[in-house]
């Protein structure tokens, strides 16, 4: 590698020979570096002669990157030296802070001083005002490293003016905008926006295009458009985006038709479904959609009053609009720029606030152009701009409403006459409306042939020109037609209302039909304390458990028998109970019980009459045209679904009189954890525990880690059953693997949870802490009572010393609990920018937004979170039965936190949630957690995993990542409905989309028994005991045991000290200790144990021999071995051999020092565990590896 690589100089030589400046730049390019001419944040070095010769504005930069000035003689002694020197000893000893001060304290006239910069954002302002003849205009620009500094700095200055006699003013005014920046004439823009009073021409203006809105809306739609949600309109926008797909790949006229279909049953229409699918419906059903999202988007603003004035509609709009008066010359230069064949009736003149800033006027060629659409597309124009395409269809002439001859952009014309084919007459008023646009199109490609694909201006271009034909030339396009393919190249200047010879204009009446919500207005009185108490207890009251009759009166429950099996954090629980029908005829029942939210029901079963129906998991809609069949077919038929997230349902259906039906549910659920215990709960409510059984639970024996059972008849109070597990090493991650049983497909489970080292309190305190509560009219009604109580709680859990601000926000950022509803949108995004213009330089900030989540202006919100994320953390609350999750979830994870979603269903476990979000801001994080799945077959489809996005990770919380490699891929939204489907199907999962169903087939002439299966036989099949052996720890000596008086086991003696008796256990049962202990195990690396450490292993190994032995020979009768490391505890063979007590010590202290030597068996490669390596050395099996190697022959 080259001296200078990666090295670039700026050299500032006024005193050196140019002779000596050549060799010098020879000489550092030769070497590998590079040399600039402009001294900017790329450089590396500063070389100069002498100090003095930098200007003011090379110490700024200098200053502002940290860069080092370094003298000649550097780069001559690292290229005699062959490396680059440390430059310390060839810093300019000029160079000093006080030179820096001198230059930076003031500067007026140095011709240095750059121009005032354009990169900025305005974080505060203030107006000041003092009125002079003497006063002179100037800008001035502090530069500062830290936000705190910029505090100070700010105050000082402003008190400083104020010393002057300038007056601090409330508002800004409006003759004196011109002297502010442009970042600050947009803010201004925001503000009178938001504070507008309007004049009757912009008020009339802003009620016909939003009654022509609402009025299209209205005769399309089946219902209002308030009751579509957002996820509905993303939805069929997914199923047209599918269609247009199908339709380019050639898909049959079935398969269309029943894609167009599922798109009307999202979109209801008045009208039948049209199911001639082609690119023109889906094109004009694209339309529909973005007309939809418009009004969802800005209804927000309107929610606060059942009647919307014409203030809140224009201030919806988000843009300011003033009425040009005709008789100005402003109104007459756009009436020459028009001309004929129309009639203007009035002028507009619109600033968008996007626009003001984000226009690329840089790119130079700006023409005022032309862009004509319906009246009723208005609404969506001035809310949002005009948008790119999102359905390519083919040019249709007239009616020609997305992407067409030039491919998908934004389409405008320099001809009046071409634009008035793309308007129409107001439904309204009959008058038609146009855009008048700033369009930068920056270099233009003039083209003579249509090219359908473009979706960006070609390569060394800006924007493309259509040229219109004439006689001389040969063209495709019939008038000009220019096209940009970025939104920031136009900017909307004027709206011109306007008609035709033809069109037939009518007086307008505004105010009627032109309701957006009829919510009531939120009550405006401040939460009290016990308005915000939060239940600590499940209220499940509310919910009636059990088997119910059509009239919900109770099926009485015989018995109840629970079996569960825990791997890890997972719990698999398989539940039993047994109802009778004490009524003479049959009844249609409903089986409701709660399980928590994070279970999963994977099987239903039911023995009924000797019969064993087992459900069957099918698409919802079919489940349940299954059930309505079989009941009025007479046959029996249970339904299971899901009726929330922690509730389920299953129906019975004609259960017959005096029967008793067993139900059998098996679901697996994930386990909590805290203080370093799992926690496995049953519920109360899944049965009535008052009865004489409630818990009946026989449980089989075999080898397991763990069993616990109740005893007969017991049963549990209302907090149910609960048992916490401790994990001895909850750090070490593991990963569970299941192969399906009959594909080649795996499932795993992945179990991660990092240890972190908790900060101390001083650096807890230094943190920042925000509260932002979402006040924007969305949030009206309950969701805004529940995200102030959710706030409340919150900080009545910081410290008295901890640092924290609440913020409300809306449109604008501004006591919360007064706080209502009424602040517009959900402007999310100007409230966190405003936080990261003025980040802490020290410690960190932590942002809890409790919101609903329909924020606007999402992608400026996810780039502002996601550059932001290493000094700000950004923390979720979700609230409101129709949250947002997942947009939510999105800005948890971007921004390096946590979500949670407060369902009003279960708030008593709302505190524990607000107790975790706070405890998350005070823990270290770890974020960006991914998973990388190893698969040895390059060409295997990449694996499934869920969570798909994993959020960031806490002190003490754990991650369970599942895990399928299935033979298929990723699917879009729309289409991952099936594959929930599909895998429910195949695994027997019960999900939002699936129901189980179970039919049972009955003759006419059957008879109905009164008998159940047997019960304890259907139990005892369930087996849930098949893991490995683990005792439970008890305290005893730490000493081995001997079998001595020479191994006779008539007259078996157990002495301690086992090593010691190597040498006589060798001899009595034949093999070559020797050879074991001071060859084999020496070779293996038992050195590496220590002194201790080898003793006690062989002293395990010992007394583990004598224990197989006893355990194969069966000498000692009446003593009996499960395994090699297990007795039998029930057996009465302690009164049949005194030796019982002793060797049970033995057991118990073999299984304490094998713990703690994990794996030690595998490690001295004596055999995979202690009882195949005992018995290959003993020579009881008919293996020979070992036994070779130790058998004294």
């Amino acid at each position: 590698m080259t001296i200078f690589s990666n090295c670039v100089f700026f050299l500032k030589l006024k005193h050196l020979p140019i002779q000596e400046k050549n060799r010098l730049k020879t000489c550092i390019k030769e070497n590998g570096g590079v040399i600039h001419f402009v001294l900017d944040h790329q450089c590396t070095h500063v070389v100069v002669d002498t100090v003095n010769v930098l200007s003011s504005h090379h110490l700024k930069i200098i200053r502002k990157y940290q860069l080092p000035v370094v003298c000649v003689d550097f780069i001559w002694k690292s290229v005699e030296k062959g490396k680059l020197l440390q430059i310390d000893a060839y810093e300019d000893n000029k160079l000093q802070d006080n030179t820096f001060n001198q230059k930076l304290d003031s500067h007026e006239n140095d011709q240095d001083i750059p121009f005032f910069p354009q990169d900025f954002e305005v974080a505060k302002y203030n107006v000041l005002e003092k009125v002079s003849l003497s006063l002179t205009n100037n800008k001035q620009f502090i530069i500062t490293k830290t936000a705190e500094e910029i505090r100070e700095n700010y105050e000082a200055f402003i008190a400083d003016l104020k010393s002057q006699n300038f007056l601090l003013r409330e508002t800004f005014p409006p003759k004196a905008e011109s002297l502010a920046s442009t970042k600050l004439q947009k803010l201004l823009l925001e503000e009178a926006i938001n504070s507008s009073a309007l004049c009757q021409e912009v008020s009339d203006f802003v009620e016909l295009i939003w009654a022509e809105a609402l009025g299209h809306l209205d005769s399309l739609l089946l219902e209002p458009v308030k009751n579509i949600s957002l996820n509905d309109v993303s939805k069929a926008e997914g199923i047209l985006l599918q269609i247009k797909n199908a339709l380019d790949e050639g898909a049959n006229e079935v398969a269309l038709q029943v894609m167009i279909k599922e798109f009307y049953q999202v979109i209801r229409h008045k009208t039948g479904i049209d199911y001639n699918v082609s690119k023109k419906l889906l094109s004009s059903k694209q339309d529909l959609c973005q007309l939809i999202r418009d009004m969802l988007n800005i209804r927000e603003t309107n929610m606060s009053c059942p009647n919307p004035s014409s203030l809140a509609k224009y201030q919806a709009l988000r843009c300011k609009i003033e009425a040009v008066d005709s008789e100005s010359y402003e109104f007459l230069s756009v009436k020459e720029q028009l001309d004929c064949p129309v009639r203007i009736l009035q002028v507009y003149r619109v600033s968008r606030i996007g626009e003001t800033a984000e226009f690329l006027s840089s790119l130079g060629n700006i023409q005022s152009l032309f862009h004509a659409s319906p009246v009723r597309n208005f609404v969506g124009i001035l809310c949002r701009g005009l948008l790119m395409p999102k359905v390519v269809v083919e040019d249709h002439g007239l009616e020609r409403t997305d992407a067409g001859n030039l491919g998908s952009g934004i389409y405008f014309s320099d001809s009046i006459s071409a634009s008035v084919k793309y308007s129409s007459p107001s439904v309204m008023d009959g008058t038609r409306l146009l855009a008048v646009c700033d369009v930068a199109l920056g270099s233009c490609l003039d083209l003579y042939q249509r090219n359908f694909s473009l979706n960006s201006a070609p390569s060394g271009y800006d924007s493309v020109h259509g040229v219109h034909k004439t006689t001389d030339v040969s063209s495709d396009f019939e008038d000009d037609e220019f096209v940009v393919y970025k939104t920031n190249q136009v900017k909307i200047r004027y709206v011109v209302k306007f008609c035709v010879a033809e069109d037939h204009v009518k007086p307008f009446q505004p105010g009627t039909g032109v309701e957006l919500e009829q919510d009531q207005p939120v009550s405006q009185h401040p939460l009290q304390h016990e308005s915000y108490a939060l239940p600590s207890v499940n209220l499940v009251n509310a919910v009636k458990t059990g088997l119910q009759d059509r009239l919900g009166n109770l099926v009485p429950l015989k018995s109840v028998n629970i079996k569960g099996r825990i791997i890890d954090f997972v719990a698999q629980v398989v539940m039993f109970q047994t109802y009778t029908n004490q009524n003479s005829s049959p009844i249609e029942a409903k089986y409701v019980f709660p399980l928590d939210d994070k279970a999963a029901v994977c099987g239903f079963e039911a023995f009924i009459n000797g019969k064993h129906i087992i459900g069957e998991v099918k698409e919802k809609k079919q489940a349940h045209r299954e059930y309505s069949k079989a009941i009025s077919q007479g046959d029996g038929a249970y339904l299971m679904d899901q009726d929330a997230p922690d509730i389920f349902v299953i129906s019975v259906g004609n259960l017959p009189p005096d029967s008793t039906v067993l139900i059998k549910i098996s679901y697996i659920t994930e386990l909590s954890f805290h203080n370093g215990c799992i926690s496995f709960h049953l519920p109360a409510s899944v049965s009535p525990w008052q009865q004489d059984k409630a818990l009946n639970e026989n449980t089989q024996k075999t080898d397991c880690k763990a069993v616990i059972k109740t005893v007969e008849n017991s049963s549990l109070d209302v907090s149910g059953f609960a048992l916490e597990i401790w994990i001895s090493q909850v750090y070490l991650p593991r990963m569970w693997v299941e192969k399906h049983p009959n594909k080649r497909s795996e499932a795993c489970m992945l179990v991660f949870q990092p240890e972190f080292v908790t900060a101390s309190e001083e650096v807890q305190l230094s943190n920042e802490i925000i509260i932002c509560l979402d006040c924007s009219n969305s949030m009206a009604g309950s969701a805004l009572q529940q995200a102030k109580q959710i706030a409340l709680h919150a900080l009545e859990l910081f410290s008295l010393r901890q640092r924290v601000n609440v913020v409300k926000f809306g449109t604008n950022t501004f006591y919360f609990l007064c706080a209502t509803a009424t602040l517009g949108n959900t402007d999310l995004w100007k409230t966190l920018r405003y936080f990261s213009l003025l980040f802490p330089s020290q410690g960190q900030r932590n942002i809890l937004v409790i919101s609903d989540g329909h924020i606007q202006n999402e992608s400026v919100t996810f780039q502002i979170v996601k550059d932001n994320v290493q000094h700000t953390r950004l923390f979720t609350c979700g609230v409101g039965s129709t949250a947002n999750r997942h947009m939510l979830r999105s800005l948890a994870q971007y921004g390096a936190g946590a979500f949670e979603y407060f369902d009003p269903k279960s708030k008593y476990n709302w505190e524990e949630k607000i107790q975790s979000q706070v405890s998350r801001m005070f823990s270290p994080g770890c974020s960006s957690v991914s998973i990388k799945w190893q698969q040895f077959d390059t060409n295997a489809p990449e694996p499934m995993q869920a969570p798909a996005q994993i959020q960031s990770l806490f002190n003490n919380e754990r991650l369970l990542v599942y895990g399928f490699i299935l033979h298929s891929t990723q699917m879009k939204k729309q289409i991952l409905k099936n594959m929930i489907i599909r895998l429910s199907l195949e695994n027997s999962i019960i999900t939002q989309f699936t129901s189980f169903v179970a039919v049972e087939k009955r003759d006419a002439n059957e008879i109905c028994s009164a008998d159940v299966p047997n019960l304890l036989e259907i139990i005892a099949q369930e087996d849930v005991d098949f893991l490995p052996y683990m005792d439970w720890e008890e305290k005893s000596t730490e000493s081995g045991f001997l079998f001595s008086k020479g191994f006779n086991f008539d007259s078996l003696v157990i002495t301690f000290n086992l090593c010691s008796y190597f040498p006589q256990l060798g001899k009595i049962l034949k093999f070559d200790v020797d050879y074991l202990i001071n060859d084999f195990l020496i070779g293996k690396g038992i050195q590496s144990l220590g002194q201790n450490g080898k003793e006690k292993i062989l002293q395990l190994i010992a007394t583990l021999l004598v224990l197989q032995f006893i355990r194969c020979t069966q000498q000692l009768k009446g003593i009996v071995f499960k395994s090699l490391m297990k007795l039998d505890d029930l057996s009465t063979s302690s009164a049949v051999h005194w030796a019982f007590e002793l060797i049970k010590k033995a057991v118990e202290w073999v299984r304490r020092v094998e713990r703690r030597f994990p794996a030690i068996c595998y490690r001295l490669e004596l055999g995979k565990d202690w009882d195949s390596a005992t018995k290959e050395i003993l020579g009881i099996n008919d293996v020979h590896s070992l036994r070779n190697y130790f058998w004294d022959t």
